[in-house]
């Protein structure tokens, strides 16, 4: 199949050479062989194909060679057997047959070593420890360090509040000041209304109307309210 689309690219690519690099060639081909894909042809599906038969010079030759191959495989395999057993045999650990004294002795140098071992681990541990504890100390140290500097702002902040609360206290009225308030407001009224003139000109008070600072611009103003009312009736 790779062969066949190799073939067909090479067509098309000289074909193209052919026309001009803007022309489009169409070739169909033909498979050499049936694809893989399709299945067995009707005329050849029950068909048996006939086996070979060898010579009987040449199946002597093959099992003579089959014999000689096995036989070298045994060999090689009952070789690296003997092999590892001799390694195995001869090795400190299984070679020497120790005394009960002399296993002893080696239990006693393991138990020791192995104790060395655990007092160089517990010494690297406990120096561990003592590093993370003095760690999470400074930790400790500095997250309270931070908390009563915001405690201290929160309570400054407090008593500024405090002191201007009291302060503004002296303006309050009270049982006793309230009649001295209420005459206060009568004797001086305030008037916080105040108009916009389209030049941004503005103008305190109720009663006051642009082009008129003066007083009695609230009655011009009823006056002209009251013309325009009686006009359009």
């Amino acid at each position: 199949m790779l062969r066949a689309s190799s073939g067909i690219l090479s067509r098309l690519a000289a074909t193209e050479g052919k026309v001009g690099s803007s022309g489009f060639s169409l070739e169909f081909v033909r498979w050499r062989r049936k694809p893989r894909w399709l299945p067995t042809a009707k005329s050849k599906l029950f068909r048996v194909p006939e086996r070979k038969q060898q010579s009987p010079e040449e199946k002597a030759e093959l099992l003579r060679l089959h014999n000689n191959y096995k036989t070298q495989l045994r060999s090689v395999r009952q070789y690296l057997r003997e092999e590892n057993q001799r390694i195995a045999e001869t090795s400190s650990a299984d070679h020497f047959v120790l005394t009960p004294e002399q296993e002893e002795a080696e239990f006693q140098r393991c138990l020791q070593e192995n104790e060395k071992w655990n007092r160089e681990v517990a010494a690297l541990r406990e120096q561990r420890l003592a590093r993370e504890h003095q760690e999470k100390q400074q930790y400790v140290q500095e997250r309270l360090r931070l908390a009563e500097e915001r405690e201290e702002e929160r309570m400054e902040k407090i008593e500024a509040l405090v002191r201007k609360e009291k302060e503004l206290s002296k303006t309050f009225i009270t049982r006793e000041n309230l009649d001295a308030a209420i005459e206060q407001a009568l004797a001086n009224p305030i008037d916080y209304n105040f108009s916009i003139d389209l030049q941004g000109n503005l103008y305190h008070g109720r009663s006051t109307t642009p082009g008129n600072t003066s007083g009695g611009g609230n009655q011009n103003l009823l006056e002209s309210t009251e013309e325009r009312i009686e006009a359009q009736n």
